[in-house]
């Protein structure tokens, strides 16, 4: 009986998004002989509407939107066979979509997102999953909410548009007109990290850098969320409130319920059914490190993998030299894809191929 191999990559990014890395580990497989499943993989962030609409044979619809800067944008919006509606946020407000000139944290907004959940209200879903990862916001999720019908104001009664330099002015929320449909749906938050609102650990001065915030602005934005977690009580304690920008705490607000985002996709796309029929699984990221075990997709993958005592192979575009922990949750062997030094445009745009030669290489080997 010919073995199988079940290919399930998340993104590698700057390269290729986990559909390209899965056909060219298939490739690879097939090369070697074998069968090959290609089951593209998300951790909540980019590519995670993709995934679940692939894995459960739904539809796309295209809503009209703006992006973190405020610039028109068509979003995809995912429909589901059972009502589902799925929405990313990285597709409306991803930071991938701001050119680094243009990048300005202070004036970025969560506002369009809110258009993709009111047209999954409008299509009647009684299940909406937002997820969240990649957004070039730290607004605390202001103006998702205040698209959805929440008002802000400052001390002076003045109203507020939802901008991360709004945080510091916020006074008072009136959560009295947020779209009562949102009261009869079931709302799930699928996370890619448990950071907590505000504080050292905080979405300003672990993602606000990257985002293109200076230090000057991540003092004032860090003071805005903990000013505005006043505001949003409970919700902004619980671990992930700080993922996205803040964007997890007002999911919560709305009573969104919290799901590791690689976990989610994996259920939403019968991963499990997959695992059952294979006799190998390779994984892949673009950076596999220290942080990859707390969570990210391949550490899912290898954990599952063992449960079902089945070898698990994790691919990276880089290898750091602290993976030990892959190991230990069940990692058969953790390896990188570069073959030689290069330009790292080169490395970017070879990757496929090196995908494709490792799994061949691997494959190969265990026939």
């Amino acid at each position: 009986m010919t073995p199988v191999a079940l290919c399930a990559p998340d993104k590698l990014r700057g390269a290729l998004n986990a559909h390209e890395a899965a056909k060219a580990m298939a490739e690879g497989c097939r090369q070697a002989g074998w069968d090959a499943i290609e089951h593209p993989l998300a951790d909540g962030g980019e590519g995670t509407c993709d995934a679940i609409v692939v894995g459960r044979s739904g539809r796309r619809e295209m809503i009209s939107t703006r992006d973190a800067i405020g610039r028109p944008r068509k979003a995809a919006l995912g429909v589901l066979p059972d009502g589902t509606c799925v929405v990313e946020a990285a597709e409306a407000i991803g930071l991938m979509h701001i050119p680094r000139n243009r990048r300005d944290v202070m004036r970025a907004t969560s506002a369009g997102i809110a258009p993709l959940v009111l047209a999954a209200l409008d299509l009647g879903a009684p299940r909406v999953v937002v997820g969240l990862g990649g957004s070039a916001t730290v607004d605390g999720g202001l103006g998702l909410l205040i698209g959805l019908g929440l008002r802000a104001f400052d001390s002076d009664g003045n109203v507020l548009r939802g901008r991360g330099l709004d945080l510091p002015a916020v006074a008072r929320l009136e959560l009295g007109g947020l779209d009562p449909r949102l009261a009869q749906t079931e709302l799930v938050v699928a996370l890619d990290v448990e950071s907590p609102l505000a504080g050292p650990d905080g979405a300003a001065p672990v993602f606000g850098p990257q985002k293109g915030a200076s230090p000057a602005e991540v003092i004032v934005l860090d003071a805005g969320l903990a000013r505005l977690g006043d505001l949003y009580g409970e919700h902004a304690q619980r671990p992930g409130a700080g993922a996205a920008g803040g964007l997890g705490a007002a999911c919560f607000l709305l009573g969104a319920t919290p799901v590791p985002g690689a976990e989610l996709v994996m259920r939403e796309t019968g991963f499990a059914a997959r695992l059952a029929a294979a006799d190998l699984v390779l994984t892949a990221e673009g950076a596999v490190d220290a942080q990859s075990a707390a969570g990210k997709t391949v550490a899912r993958v290898a954990q599952a993998a063992r449960s079902a005592d089945v070898p698990c192979v994790i691919f990276g575009g880089r290898v750091d030299d602290d993976v030990e922990a892959l190991y230990a949750i069940g990692a058969s062997a953790v390896l990188g894809i570069g073959r030689g030094a290069r330009p790292i445009r080169q490395a970017l745009r070879e990757s496929g191929a090196d995908l494709r030669a490792a799994a061949r290489a691997v494959c190969t080997l265990r026939n």
